[in-house]
């Protein structure tokens, strides 16, 4: 009765070591695969602009695709720009004094990429700052490739005309 024991009690080990083994390799999978899709997969947005930067040769190509993006994260670097039109203002003591809704036109990527580097556009936040200077400059983004202009929004638009108050008419 002892070796039907010993041998039951020997298969049971095996299992044991199998499923610790199957287990752990299950783990493995399972951590392997989150530090792939950390590292290797960009998820580009319908409203994003996606372009890749080669490490090796310094070139920037745009991404025509929305979705998954799967590139060697050891060379190339995927950036994302926001391509949603946003209003801009410049406002003195909560009064709007001008705004415009402005958007970021792809085919200026090039030029962008030169004056502001490939980081620039990242963050929604310093893309609309790096915008407003150019939306309210001297030329009011004419010379910029990468700004398109949809509508100028004036303080008083939308409002009816007050008649003139005369000053002298009160004392």
């Amino acid at each position: 009765m002892s070796e039907k024991k010993e041998g039951g009690e020997g298969k049971d080990s095996i299992l044991k070591t199998c499923g610790g083994i199957v287990i752990l390799c299950l783990v493995a999978s399972f951590f392997g695969l989150l530090i792939w899709r950390a590292l290797w997969v960009t998820n580009v947005d319908k409203h994003q602009l996606a372009f890749s930067f080669d490490r090796k040769t310094g070139e920037i190509e745009a991404i025509d695709h929305t979705g998954w993006v799967v590139l060697t994260p050891i060379r190339y670097s995927v950036h994302r720009i926001d391509l949603r039109p946003y209003q801009l203002t410049i406002s003195v003591n909560q009064r709007v004094l001008n705004a415009k809704l402005v958007r970021f036109d792809p085919k200026g990527l090039a030029t962008f990429v030169e004056w502001h580097g490939r980081n620039a556009g990242d963050y929604t936040k310093n893309l609309l700052e790096i915008l407003k200077c150019y939306a309210f400059d001297m030329a009011e983004g004419k010379d910029c490739p990468f700004l398109k202009v949809i509508q100028v929004i004036a303080p008083n638009q939308g409002a009816q005309e007050l008649p003139a108050i005369d000053i002298e008419e009160k004392k």
